[in-house]
């Protein structure tokens, strides 16, 4: 009788470790799943984002003005804008109410001028007298387009490194899974004015 409880007592120290781990892993679980339910309580709980004209998209009609520099918030020009870049970042504004669209990332813009004739066919609807308009959020993580390239004439993300083509409007390299969304534009005076919304998923993609 002893020796049966000896025995006994070796197999319950031999298991103490492995219910001690089971135990852990119970504990471990019921823990990730409360914080994965606090979590999904906390988004519901978050506040909805607030329509205004300042974060509403792109309206039709819009005028494009400068997001950034000394002409900040004044409409671009075409005359401003070289003929083979490099592009100008832009919000849009309503031209009632002179309210600038900035309060949403989304909202910011690129727009450049390049010969008529060197963009692709499929992009020829989308350009007014050369100039052409583009999210400039980057479709990767949503960094935004800031670098121009001269020589080729290419749009690069700072972030990760994707590179886009202004002229057919795709992905020449890096991560991005997706091309920029071009946003359809006209030219009313020296103006250049929204004309449709984007054509094409804005912003991260992945």
């Amino acid at each position: 009788m002893q020796e049966w409880k000896a025995q006994m007592e070796e197999a319950d120290e031999r298991a103490m470790p492995t219910r001690r781990a089971i135990l852990q892993a119970a504990i471990g679980t019921s823990a990730v799943l409360a914080g994965l339910s606090v979590g999904y309580i906390g988004v519901g709980l978050l506040p909805k984002a607030i329509k205004t004209p300042e974060n509403a998209p792109p309206q039709v009609g819009d005028i494009l003005v400068y997001a950034i520099g000394a002409k900040m918030n004044q409409p671009i020009q075409v005359a401003d804008l070289p003929e083979a870049g490099p592009f100008q970042l832009a919000f849009p504004m309503d031209p009632k109410t002179s309210v600038v669209r900035n309060k949403q990332l989304n909202n910011t813009l690129l727009v450049l001028k390049l010969l008529p004739g060197s963009y692709d066919p499929k992009l020829v609807a989308h350009v007014a007298e050369g100039v052409v308009c583009y999210s400039a959020i980057c479709t990767h993580l949503g960094c935004t387009v800031s670098e121009w390239e001269s020589k080729p004439q290419m749009m690069r993300c700072p972030c990760h490194g994707s590179v886009f083509n202004p002229r057919d409007d795709t992905v020449v390299s890096g991560p991005a899974p997706l091309p920029l969304a071009i946003l359809p534009i006209r030219l009313e005076g020296s103006q250049i004015v929204v004309a449709g919304e984007f054509l094409g998923p804005v912003g991260a993609q992945v």
